[in-house]
C-alpha cells in the first residue's frame, strides 16, 4: 500500500476536523500549559462531559507489542458493537495499517506529540462512516508512566447505523500533531518532533 507524505506548515491542531476532537485537544493544551503533558488526575470528566462517552484511555501492552483499551466510553463501544475495554487497540486492522498506527502511538508516548488519524468503517449493512481518532499523552501522578487519553468521534451517530458489527476498517490519513513544550530539565523551550507531515493513504477519504 502506497503512502503519500505531504509537508505542511499547519499550526498546532489545525488539521483536527471533528468538534469533539478539537475540544478535547484544546482542553488538553490548556491543562498542560508549558509542560509536555498534563497528569491524569488533572483531567476532569466534568469538564468534557458533553463527549465523555466518546473517550478512550490507551496503555501500552509490552507483552503483545501493542496497545490495549484501558477504558472505552459507551459511544465507542456502541460504534464497534462490543465492549472494547481490555481489548487490543490494533485488532481488526490490516498489518500495514496496524504497524502505522502503532508507530505513531509509540511516538506519542516518547515525544509527547498527539496522534491524529481518520478512518472509514464499514458495517455489516454495508454502511460506511468516517471517524476521527485523537490520542493525547497524559502522565500518571508521581510516576513516569504515560498513558494516552483520546476520543473516537464518528461523523455520524452510531445509533443511526442500525448495524450489528463493524466488518472492515480502513486507515485514511494519520499524522502527529505538532506541539511545543517547556524542557523542564534544560529550562528552555523544546519541540519533541519537527515532523508535521500528514501521511495520506492512497485512495483515502476526501470531503469529510
Amino acid at each position: 500500500m502506497h503512502i503519500a507524505e505531504n509537508s505542511g506548515n499547519e499550526t498546532s491542531g489545525s488539521q483536527i476536523l471533528h468538534p469533539g476532537s478539537r475540544k478535547l485537544f484544546c482542553y488538553w493544551e490548556a491543562l498542560r500549559a508549558e509542560r509536555p503533558c498534563p497528569t491524569r488526575e488533572e483531567f476532569s470528566l466534568g469538564e468534557v462531559r458533553g463527549f465523555a462517552p466518546d473517550l478512550v484511555i490507551l496503555e501500552r501492552d509490552h507483552i503483545r507489542s501493542s496497545f490495549r483499551f484501558r477504558l472505552a466510553g459507551s459511544h465507542v463501544c456502541e460504534l464497534f458493537k462490543t465492549n472494547l475495554t481490555g481489548q487490543d487497540v490494533l485488532a481488526g486492522w490490516e498489518k500495514f495499517e496496524a504497524d502505522t498506527i502503532h508507530k505513531h502511538l509509540i511516538q506519542s508516548l516518547s515525544n509527547f506529540q498527539p496522534t491524529l488519524f481518520r478512518a472509514r468503517l464499514t458495517t455489516d449493512n454495508r454502511q460506511q462512516v468516517a471517524v476521527e481518532f485523537i490520542a493525547l499523552p497524559i502522565r500518571m501522578r508521581g510516576s513516569e508512566r504515560i498513558q494516552l487519553i483520546g476520543g473516537i468521534f464518528p461523523f455520524r451517530p452510531a445509533a443511526d447505523l442500525f448495524h450489528e458489527r463493524v466488518v472492515n476498517r480502513e486507515l485514511m490519513a494519520i499524522r502527529s500533531v505538532w506541539t511545543e513544550y517547556q524542557n523542564i530539565m534544560a529550562g528552555r523551550p523544546a519541540t519533541a518532533s519537527t515532523d508535521r507531515r500528514f501521511k495520506v493513504i492512497a485512495g483515502g477519504l476526501t470531503g469529510v
